[in-house]
C-alpha cells in the first residue's frame, strides 16, 4: 500500500508553483512553471490551464511511490472571469489588479455597506458588473475567480467558490451568505455556491488522471482553495489567536487573528475568515520598496552590519510619494525622510527604525480595534532575512518572535489539502 501525499497549487502573477507533502508536513516534491517574463496580457485562461497541467505533470513524475489523496489551489484574489454552466471560457481574465470600469464601482457604491470589501474598483463584483455592462451573455453562466476556474480543469463542480476568495466579490462572510443588497445590481443566479476553504468540490477525472499520469484506483479529491495571501498565512503556521504575522515585503502588511471580525474601511482593515477564527489586517504604503529605492540588495546587507543599534536613529515615516493606507488613513500624508544623514547606514537605520515603529503602529491599532492582545509574530518576506532589521523590530514590538520554516503559498495549500481549515477550530 502506498503512502499518501496532498497537493498544493499556487497560481501566481509570475508563474504556477505546485508543492507535495507527506501526512507529517514533509515537503516530498516540488515544481514550478513560469509564466512568459512581465506577461501582457496575462495569459488566457485556456493558457493557464496549459501551464497548470505542464506544472502537475512534472510533479507527478516525481512522486510514483505515492497515491495522491486530494489537491487544493490558491491563486490571485480578485482575479475573475465568466464561464457558462459546463465550465467553458465567456470572457478573458481580469486580474486583480485591473480597474476596468468606474461605472462599475459607483454602481456598488451606491449599494454597498460601508465595510464591504467589494468597494474596489479592481474588486471581483467590480469586474462582474463590467462584464455585464459590455458583452452580450447568454441566459446562465458563473462567476469564477482564478482558483474557481483552475479547479474546474481538475474535475471540480462549475459554480462553486471557497468564501475567501467571494469577500471581494460581495459575500458576506459575517452572516456566511451573499447580501440582499446585491438583488438591485446582479442577477442571484450568476454568483456561485460559496463553501469554507477545504471543501471537497469534485474529484480528478479519469481523462485528467490519464493526462497526468497518475496511476491509482481511487481518484484524488479536490478541495476549495483559498487566496495566495490566505494560503501563504496558513504556510507559516500560526493558528491561535494572538498571533501576528507581519509581510515585510515591497509593502508592509500585517495579519492578526482573532476570535471576532473587524471591519474598518476607512483604514482599509478587513477580516478573512479561517474556520472558527478571524484574520483582521492591514497594509503600509511603506517597506522594502522604499529601501530599494536607495539601495541594492547588496548594500543593505553591508550598511545593516554597520549600524550601532544602541544608537538613536534619524526619526523618518518612509514613503515613495505621499499618500498612506494604514495605520494612518490620509491620502495625503507626506513622506518624511528629511535631513538625510550623511553617512548611509545612518540613513537607512532610520528607514529601517520608520518601518518598525509603523509596524508598532499597526499592531497598537488591530489590537484595541479587534479586542485581541499581540502574543507573538511570524515575519515573512525579504525583510526577514536581515538580522539587524529583525533585532531592531524585537527591541520595538517586545513580544516573542516565532521562526517560520514554511512561508509559500503552495506549502499552504498542501496543508489545506490535508487538513481543510481543522487548524483553526
Amino acid at each position: 500500500m502506498r503512502d499518501s501525499a496532498w497537493i498544493g497549487i499556487d497560481f501566481g502573477t509570475s508563474g504556477c508553483r505546485i508543492c507535495a507533502i507527506d501526512l507529517s508536513g514533509n515537503i516530498i516534491a516540488q515544481t514550478k512553471q513560469n509564466l512568459p517574463a512581465d506577461p501582457h496580457p496575462y495569459p488566457s485562461p485556456k493558457q493557464q490551464s496549459y501551464y497548470l497541467f505542464e506544472a502537475l505533470t512534472d510533479l507527478v513524475k516525481q512522486i510514483p511511490e505515492f497515491a495522491i489523496d486530494s489537491i487544493s489551489i490558491d491563486a490571485t484574489s480578485g482575479s475573475v472571469m465568466l464561464c457558462d454552466s459546463q465550465g467553458n471560457p465567456l470572457t478573458e481574465m481580469l486580474m486583480y489588479n485591473d480597474q476596468p470600469a468606474s461605472l462599475a464601482s459607483e454602481k456598488i457604491a451606491e449599494k454597498a455597506p460601508i465595510n464591504s470589501a467589494a468597494h474596489s474598483p479592481s474588486s471581483g463584483l467590480a469586474k462582474l458588473l463590467y462584464f455585464q455592462l459590455t458583452l452580450a451573455l447568454p441566459e446562465k453562466y458563473y462567476l469564477l475567480h482564478q482558483a474557481d476556474w483552475l479547479a474546474i480543469q481538475l474535475g471540480a463542480t462549475p459554480g462553486m467558490t471557497d468564501y475567501n476568495n467571494a469577500l471581494k466579490s460581495g459575500f458576506d462572510v459575517v452572516a456566511n451568505h451573499w447580501p440582499g443588497w446585491l438583488k438591485s445590481i446582479t442577477p442571484m443566479s450568476v454568483l456561485p455556491t460559496v463553501v469554507a476553504p477545504g471543501t471537497v468540490i469534485g474529484k480528478l477525472s479519469e481523462a485528467v488522471m490519464l493526462e497526468l499520469g497518475i496511476k491509482q484506483s481511487v481518484p484524488p479529491l479536490i478541495k476549495a482553495g483559498t487566496t495566495d495571501s490566505l494560503a501563504a498565512f496558513i504556510a507559516t503556521g500560526a493558528n491561535r489567536v494572538g498571533e501576528g504575522v507581519t509581510s515585510l515585503g515591497s509593502t508592509l502588511v500585517l495579519k492578526l487573528i482573532c476570535k471576532t471580525p473587524v471591519f474598518d474601511a476607512q483604514t482599509g482593515v478587513y477580516s478573512h475568515k479561517l474556520g472558527n477564527r478571524w484574520l483582521c489586517g492591514g497594509a503600509s504604503n511603506t517597506g522594502g520598496a522604499v529601501l530599494r529605492h536607495f539601495f541594492t540588495d547588496e548594500q543593505l546587507i553591508t550598511l545593516s552590519q554597520k549600524i550601532d543599534l544602541k544608537q538613536s536613529p534619524p526619526v523618518y515615516y518612509p514613503l515613495l510619494k505621499p499618500g498612506e493606507r494604514f495605520p494612518i488613513a490620509d491620502p495625503n500624508y507626506p513622506p518624511q525622510m528629511l535631513p538625510r544623514s550623511a553617512e548611509d547606514h545612518l540613513f537607512l537605520h532610520g528607514l529601517l527604525a520608520g518601518i518598525a515603529s509603523i509596524e508598532k503602529k499597526g499592531y497598537q491599532y488591530l489590537q484595541p480595534l479587534s479586542a485581541t492582545p499581540l502574543t507573538s509574530i511570524r515575519s515573512v518576506g525579504g525583510g526577514a532575512k536581515n538580522p539587524v532589521w529583525t533585532q531592531l523590530r524585537q527591541s520595538l514590538l517586545r513580544v516573542p518572535f516565532e521562526s517560520v520554516e514554511q512561508t509559500e503559498a503552495a506549502y499552504g495549500s498542501a496543508l489545506l489539502a490535508r487538513d481543510g481549515l481543522t487548524l483553526f477550530q
